[in-house]
């Protein structure tokens, strides 16, 4: 048996629901995959949903960590569309499977998974902040007020994503609805492709 903590335990088994579907994974699964037993799978990680519950929050710290990414963006509203692009680009990676799972997972006990994170909240607040200083978006609403309708709106289309198993429009539909909220400048409002295809 080697030597394993819930991260590890919870890297393996998003590759055997990716390949396999999560429903079709059981915990002797990962634990054979792990090569650990039962109670070392419960001690680390309690449950196959609390290996799925904090798949945001990866996403999320490789966001803000990764500052790099949104000095080569040529304006602040290209910052923004960055951070939706990361989380839409990471969401399609898992898979609506898992997404879904997610979500059911919530509505059975609220997990929190989809709150809004302090640290990111405050980096796209103030992305938002600046674009409008810029005017590169024209709604001059409170960049929180706007930052959580973006936000909303974003879960609202990964939720109907997920409902029609990955088959829909999810990146188009959800950046025309954010070039409305925002009423983003013409010539930014397509800048999103670019982000999506890399």
């Amino acid at each position: 048996m080697q030597k394993i903590n819930k991260e590890e335990i919870s890297n393996i088994a998003l590759e055997l629901f990716s390949s396999k579907g999560y429903n079709n994974v059981t915990i002797n699964d990962i634990c054979d995959a792990c090569e650990i037993t039962k109670p070392t799978f419960y001690k680390y990680a309690g449950s196959k949903d609390e290996l799925i519950l904090d798949l945001y929050d990866r996403t999320i710290h490789d966001i803000t960590t990764d500052t790099y990414r949104f000095l080569q963006a040529d304006s602040h509203y290209e910052q923004l569309v960055i951070i939706f692009c990361s989380l839409m680009k990471d969401t399609m990676k898992f898979g609506p499977d898992l997404f879904s799972q997610m979500m059911i997972s919530n509505l059975n006990e609220n997990h929190h998974s989809f709150d809004m994170r302090g640290n990111l909240t405050q980096l796209a607040v103030m992305m938002i902040n600046k674009a409008q200083q810029a005017h590169e978006i024209n709604n001059m609403n409170d960049p929180h007020v706007l930052y959580s309708s973006l936000a909303y709106t974003f879960s609202g289309y990964e939720f109907v994503w997920c409902m029609n198993n990955g088959h829909t429009n999810y990146a188009d539909d959800f950046f025309t609805s954010m070039n409305a909220i925002l009423n983003v400048k013409e010539e930014l409002r397509d800048i999103y492709k670019k982000y999506m295809e890399e």
